[in-house]
């Protein structure tokens, strides 16, 4: 018998890599463009929190479109939205490459993550539509293979580009992938489905607009302004009610711009949870352990990079293997142990002050349990999911997850300068052991928040252990 080509394994493979260059190349440069954040502010004359608009910029484009995702999905042919997506992707790095001032690097920026967002919720949606529910762990296994050594590598080779040549060849050594990328999604992806015409509900997309950029804005914001300060709570407020109204809105449609009301499966919600909670406490953990490396130890950038190197590699290779028993035994196993042992790690970081060679073990360890987490839960509760409504449940998926990434990071943030300041402010000794000091607390005050998120990711785990998939 003919093998389908369309579901033949060098295809699907040729599929896969053509949008995982995409995401790979998405997440390099972001990671190995903060590595020359100071070179760039010296370039073009900015200040440290407008640069830092590049990645602002980057996530709120992601925050904008990626809801609008199943519209796209639904009404476009599959190749056709490939295309568009690495021509964006292709246009935006070759801006980058070429930009001789800061708003043409943003505009790139910009142009980049729109593709992104199309790309993104395209791959996984192939997936979920070709890709039969006991596979799906370990295709999605190598796809996070793929993409988890991007911030490995992202500040190893922005620190060598930018020494060796300058930040531009960061772009321009993208180019060629993505040239690649673009020639094996013309020629291998397949369409998913019959494309369908539907209505625009512009209101439901100024909502969302409204309900996602003004969270993750504020969250980001917070971070440097603070939670109580004018600007973050009137953009968080806006954030809400938006997405409140966003919420009753597609309730009450025929055909809403996104079908929110998959949330009444509970195993679907419940995987959301253990997807938000586990980024959450990932992000938090690789946020404050180089600040405590690097201020209360006093190591360099490039040790405390070094020192987390390991944690990060383990779960890159981590991530197959985990699919693998994904598809083998299901989540609860895999659940069950990841939050054990990031309970345990991130147990001992609240309550010990701990040297260098045992932050690489530590970290090395939560990294594997970490493997266990987002992706066997993603993938889980896609399952969960009707069949036609895989796209919406991709595109609420992936929102929340850059939602949850910057609430993890802002909240540890938030810990760590308050209890370091309170520390500082409340003393009289200014030594630099005594910053050490207040650095330590800090960091063991935010741990120790991080635990509450794991065992409240533990008792969520539990709750899988007879779900079933659907689709």
């Amino acid at each position: 018998m003919k093998t389908n080509p369309a579901n033949s394994p060098f295809q699907m493979g040729a599929v896969l890599l053509a949008n995982s260059i995409i995401t790979f190349l998405g997440i390099l440069s972001e990671t190995a463009l903060n590595i020359v954040y100071s070179s760039l502010m010296d370039e073009f004359e900015v200040s440290a929190s407008t640069v830092q608009w590049l990645t602002t910029g980057y996530f709120l484009t992601l925050a904008a479109l990626i809801p609008l995702s199943p519209l796209f999905v639904k009404q476009y042919p599959s190749k056709k939205l490939f295309q568009t997506a690495a021509l964006l992707c292709l246009a935006g790095t070759l801006l980058c490459a070429l930009s001789t001032n800061f708003m043409l690097l943003l505009l790139g920026r910009i142009i980049q993550a729109i593709g992104t967002s199309i790309a993104l919720p395209l791959m996984i949606n192939i997936i979920l539509e070709k890709i039969p529910v006991y596979k799906r762990g370990r295709i999605m296994g190598v796809v996070g293979l793929i993409t988890s050594f991007a911030p490995v590598l992202g500040p190893i080779f922005g620190g060598a580009v930018s020494e060796w040549l300058n930040w531009h060849w960061i772009f321009f050594f993208m180019l060629p992938l993505l040239v690649i990328s673009f020639m094996l999604g013309s020629k291998y992806i397949m369409d998913i489905h019959q494309p369908t015409k539907l209505p625009l509900d512009y209101s439901s997309i100024l909502l969302s607009t409204l309900a996602f950029t003004g969270m993750i804005y504020a969250i980001s914001r917070s971070t440097e302004l603070g939670w109580y300060h004018g600007e973050v709570l009137g953009c968080l407020s806006m954030g809400i009610i938006s997405l409140a109204a966003f919420i009753k809105r597609q309730l009450s449609l025929d055909q809403p711009l996104l079908q929110v009301h998959i949330f009444t499966y509970p195993l679907f919600t419940t995987g959301v949870g253990i997807v938000m909670l586990s980024m959450m406490i990932v992000l938090a953990a690789g946020f404050i352990l180089p600040l405590y490396l690097q201020k209360a130890l006093g190591y360099s950038s490039f040790t405390a990079a070094l020192a987390l190197l390991p944690g990060a590699l383990t779960n890159g290779i981590m991530a197959p293997v985990s699919g693998r028993i994904l598809d083998k035994r299901g989540p609860f196993l895999l659940l069950l142990v990841g939050f054990i042992l990031v309970s345990i790690t991130v147990y001992i970081f609240s309550v010990f002050s701990c040297p260098l060679y045992m932050v690489l073990l530590l970290y090395t360890v939560f990294m594997f349990g970490a493997s266990m987490l987002a992706m066997p839960a993603q993938i889980h509760a896609l399952n969960q999911v009707a069949k036609p409504y895989n796209a919406d449940a991709t595109a609420i998926i992936n929102t929340l997850q850059q939602l949850s990434g910057a609430l993890g990071t802002a909240l540890a943030s938030s810990i760590f300068t308050a209890t370091t300041g309170a520390l500082l402010a409340a003393g009289t000794n200014s030594s630099a052991a005594f910053q050490a000091q207040a650095v330590t607390l800090g960091t063991q005050k935010t741990f120790l928040f991080l635990l509450f998120l794991s065992l409240l990711g533990l008792y969520l785990a539990a709750t899988t252990r007879k779900s079933t998939g659907q689709n």
